[in-house]
C-alpha cells in the first residue's frame, strides 16, 4: 500500500511539472540574435573557408570599428560578431560576390548620397537589404538593390509594369532610396532610428519610442520587431566586412573595368539590348547585367524617360546612336572634355599613376580624381583607408569610343604592354592637376580580326492589320531600328522583314 503511494506521488508530481513546462515555453519567446549578450573579450577564429586561419579577438573588432568614420555608433555587439561569423565562414562565396559588386555600385551611391545630403556610409544598408544583388526578391515582394516594397517605391516615383520594374534600376532606386533616408532623417533626427524605420516603417519605431521613453536606439531596440532589433547590427557588420575583408582571407570576385567604370543617360526612345549592343560594341550580356530594370531586354518608349546604363568609354558613341534614332530631342554628352581621349586605338583602358603629397582619406583623394575610393583601394590592393605621401598609385582610364565600328571581333584577350600611348593624354588628374611626361602605361588589347563573315538576320512576315509599332514591341526593338534595317517608312502585308542582326 506504501508503495502504491509513492508511485503515485511520483506520477502527480511528473504530470506538474510538466504542465508547467509547457506554461513557461508559452511564455518565453525563443532566444534570438539580439537577446545574446554582450561579448566578453573573447578570441575566435574568423577566416574564409580554405583561407589560414586566423585569430581576432573582440578588442581588436572594436578598435577597428572604432577607427572607422560614420553616422552612428558603431558597436561591438554579439549580433554583429554573429554577422561577421555569417559573412566569413557561412555565406563565404555570397560575400565574395557581393565585394566584388561594390565597384560597380558604390560609386553611384557615393554620388547619389552627395547630391541629397545623405551620409556617403549609409552605402552599407545595400549590402544589409540585398547584397547588392538587383534583382533580389524577399519572401513579402521587396524588390532591388534597396529593397523598395511596392507602396514605398510608389511613393518615391518607381514604376512596375510588364516591361520595367524600377526597384531594381540601380539609378532610379538609389535616387529614392537617397530621397526616402533623408526624409526619415528629418523626421527622427537619428541615422539608428531612421535605418530602423527603414526596415519597419516609422510607426513601429514611433511606437517602440513611445514605450521605452527613449529616443536611443540601443534602449528602444527590445520594443522592435525582431527582423528590426537585428538590423543596425546587422548594418555594423556590413560597414566592417567592406573595409576590412582582406584580413579574413576574402577574395572578392571583381567584375570587368567595363562594369566599374560607367556613366547613365536618361533615354526617351524605344530601343532594344541589342541596339545598345550594336552601336556600342559592348556585349549583349554585359548590357543586360548593367540594367536589371528592363523585364524583356527593352527600354519602352516613354515621356519621362529611362536611365540606361552603358560601360563610360563608350558613352560618346551611344550619345551619338540616340541622336540618330531620335527626331524628337538632341542629346548631349555631359562634358566634351570628360569624354576626349587622344588614343582611340584598339585599347579599352590606359594606366595613369598619381602620387599623393600628404596623408589623406582614401575617399577625397580619390574623389579628386574622378573615382571612387572603393576602386582606388581596389586597382591597388591597398587595406588602409588612407593614402600616404609618395605613395605610386595606379588610375584606369577609359579610351573613349567616339564611333563604333560595324566590324565584329571576337572577345579579345587582354595583356598590359608598359610603355606610352601613341599620343600623350591631355589630362591625367594627378593632385597637381597636370600629366607628366612618362608618367603612364598604355593598356594594349591584342586582338585578332576574324575573317569576314555572312550576315544573318532574324525575319518576321508581316500580318493583317499589324504596324511596325507592333513588330517592335514583339522582338524588343525599336521602330526607328527596323525602318533602318529595311529601308522603309510603312509595312505592307505579307512583307518579309529583317528584324536583327545574329
Amino acid at each position: 500500500m506504501q508503495l502504491k503511494k509513492s508511485v503515485y506521488y511520483w506520477l502527480v508530481l511528473a504530470v506538474t511539472l510538466c504542465s508547467n513546462a509547457v506554461v513557461f515555453a508559452q511564455k518565453v519567446e525563443p532566444l534570438q540574435l539580439s537577446d545574446l549578450e554582450e561579448p566578453i573579450d573573447t578570441t575566435d577564429i574568423l577566416v574564409a573557408k580554405g583561407g589560414y586561419p586566423i585569430t581576432i579577438s573582440d578588442a581588436e573588432l572594436r578598435e577597428r570599428l572604432g577607427s572607422l568614420s560614420s553616422c552612428l555608433e558603431l558597436r561591438t555587439t554579439a549580433v554583429v560578431k554573429s554577422y561577421i561569423k555569417t559573412y566569413v565562414q557561412i555565406q563565404t562565396e555570397k560575400t565574395r560576390n557581393m565585394l566584388g559588386k561594390r565597384l560597380t555600385y558604390f560609386p553611384l551611391y557615393e554620388a547619389k548620397f552627395q547630391e541629397y545630403g545623405v551620409p556617403e556610409d549609409l552605402k552599407f544598408l545595400s549590402v544589409v537589404e540585398s547584397a547588392l544583388n538587383a534583382k533580389a526578391v524577399s519572401r513579402v515582394g521587396a524588390t532591388g538593390l534597396w529593397q523598395f516594397m511596392p507602396s514605398t517605391g510608389g511613393e518615391y516615383g518607381l514604376r512596375t509594369n510588364t516591361a520595367v520594374e524600377d526597384r531594381s534600376n540601380p539609378v532610379k532606386s538609389t535616387d529614392a532610396a537617397a530621397r526616402h533616408l533623408r526624409d526619415l532623417y528629418k523626421q527622427f533626427d537619428d541615422w539608428a532610428l531612421a535605418l530602423a524605420a527603414y526596415n519597419s516603417g516609422a510607426g513601429r519605431v514611433n511606437a517602440a519610442i513611445r514605450r521605452a521613453g527613449s529616443r536611443n536606439f540601443w534602449t528602444i531596440q527590445r520594443f522592435l520587431p525582431v527582423e528590426t532589433r537585428n538590423y543596425v547590427p546587422a548594418f555594423i557588420a556590413a560597414t566592417y566586412i567592406c573595409n576590412y575583408f582582406q584580413i579574413h582571407g576574402l577574395a572578392p570576385n571583381n567584375p570587368d573595368l567595363d562594369q566599374q567604370l560607367t556613366d547613365y543617360v536618361n533615354v526617351y526612345e524605344g530601343i532594344s539590348f541589342r541596339d545598345i549592343s550594336d552601336a556600342t560594341g559592348i556585349e549583349y550580356e554585359v548590357i543586360k547585367d548593367l540594367n536589371p530594370g528592363f523585364k524583356r531586354d527593352y527600354v519602352p518608349p516613354t515621356n519621362e524617360g529611362h536611365f540606361v546604363i552603358v560601360p563610360e568609354r563608350v558613352m560618346p558613341a551611344f550619345i551619338r546612336y540616340l541622336n540618330s534614332v531620335s527626331s524628337a530631342r538632341k542629346y548631349n554628352l555631359e562634358s566634351i572634355e570628360k569624354y576626349t581621349s587622344a588614343d582611340n586605338g584598339d585599347g579599352r583602358y590606359w594606366i595613369s599613376n598619381a602620387k599623393p603629397k600628404e596623408i589623406e582619406h582614401v575617399d577625397r583623394f580619390a574623389s579628386r580624381l574622378g573615382i571612387s575610393g572603393v576602386q582606388l583601394k581596389s586597382w591597388n590592393n591597398l587595406e588602409s583607408n588612407y593614402v600616404k605621401p609618395g605613395q605610386m598609385l595606379k588610375l584606369y582610364r577609359p579610351v573613349f569610343v567616339q564611333k563604333h565600328s560595324g566590324i565584329r571581333i571576337e572577345a579579345p584577350k587582354t595583356t598590359i604592354a608598359p610603355g606610352k600611348p601613341s599620343v600623350a593624354p591631355k589630362k591625367t588628374n594627378t593632385p597637381a592637376g597636370k600629366s607628366k611626361p612618362g608618367g603612364s602605361q598604355a593598356v594594349v588589347i591584342q586582338e585578332e580580326p576574324q575573317a569576314p563573315r555572312v550576315k544573318q538576320y532574324q525575319y518576321h512576315t508581316v500580318r493583317r492589320n499589324e504596324s511596325l509599332e507592333d513588330i517592335a514591341r514583339q522582338y524588343a526593338t525599336s521602330v526607328e531600328s527596323l525602318r533602318k534595317m529595311n529601308s522603309l517608312d510603312s509595312v505592307k502585308f505579307g512583307a518579309r522583314l529583317k528584324i536583327r542582326e545574329f
